[in-house]
């Protein structure tokens, strides 16, 4: 259920409503109030987008936006709020703009405290992130004392390339584990490799960043080194594995194909020349006379 109203130590946070028309419009075609956010609206453009985000503030997980109040009443100091998470890198944008008269009072720090809290509470995330100009110092000033840590190439989808992200995060503690408990320890290990697993911004931080999210998780410091150990020496003596076994898939050569061959066609067998049959010597005439009884 969204929240219609939220309060801090010296501020109101309420929803945005019909009534915050004419005050939207001003801060949004106000050039010096634009300075780090983007180009102002023309006066036909604002109240096309205040209807737009008074509507998408009605979605079920949309857009919350809220304008900042001084507690007791009084004119409205700013707006703020927490933009539609992403499901799949388990984060949400939230952002600030306040007007002139209401900086240099810390009223930026309140307001994004209880943005990260509400969020991180009421969503299914881990990670909260801001993006903001270079030259906005202020907002570097703002994001420091809360915390917001760099990221490390990880750029969160609808980040915009030219612009400073921070982000801060959930404690591992408190994240879901699907896995059974185990020990402490080993349950907090198991609890860490997992939101790694599901957090980009994990997936890219630097060492100093993931000792210090495993820090937050009560890992031991042995374990912590045997975890950033990329050689695995650390994690096989602490496991007890005595040799390390390697499983190889080999490809099977398998001999090439030959062409299907012809069966070969018998040639049917000689027959032999059949012998002719020998000549006759011829019969000499006188002879065949002298050897016939001559008669007288």
């Amino acid at each position: 259920m969204k929240q219609r109203s939220i309060a801090t130590a010296r501020l109101q946070l309420r929803a945005l409503g019909a009534l915050d028309r004419a005050f939207f419009c001003r801060l949004y075609t106000d050039p010096e109030m634009m300075r780090f956010v983007g180009k102002p609206l023309s006066p036909p453009q604002a109240p096309e987008s205040f209807r737009a985000t008074l509507e998408a503030t009605k979605g079920g997980e949309g857009l919350r936006f809220f304008v900042v109040l001084a507690k007791g009443g009084g004119n409205a100091l700013g707006v703020c709020s927490i933009q539609p998470f992403s499901a799949r890198e388990r984060s949400a944008e939230i952002g600030i703009m306040l007007v002139r008269e209401a900086r240099g009072q810390r009223y930026a720090c309140e307001v994004i405290a209880v943005l990260v809290a509400i969020a991180l509470q009421t969503l299914p995330i881990d990670t909260v992130w801001v993006q903001y100009r270079k030259a906005n110092r202020g907002a570097a000033r703002v994001f420091d004392a809360l915390g917001f840590s760099e990221t490390d190439g990880w750029r969160p989808q609808g980040a915009r390339s030219r612009l400073c992200v921070r982000i801060v995060q959930r404690p591992l503690r408190r994240r879901l584990s699907n896995q059974p408990q185990k020990g402490v320890s080993m349950s907090n290990v198991i609890g860490f490799l997992e939101s790694v697993g599901r957090n980009a911004a994990l997936r890219h931080a630097q060492r100093e960043q993931l000792l210090q999210a495993m820090q937050g998780e009560d890992i031991t410091p042995t374990l912590q080194a045997a975890l950033l150990d990329t050689s695995r020496a650390q994690m096989d003596s602490l496991l007890g594995v005595r040799e390390t076994l390697y499983c190889s898939n080999f490809p099977v050569k398998t001999p090439p194909k030959k062409a299907p061959g012809k069966t070969p066609v018998k040639a049917p067998p000689k027959k032999a020349p059949a012998k002719k049959p020998a000549k006759k010597a011829p019969t000499k005439r006188g002879a065949a006379r002298s050897a016939s009884p001559v008669r007288h």
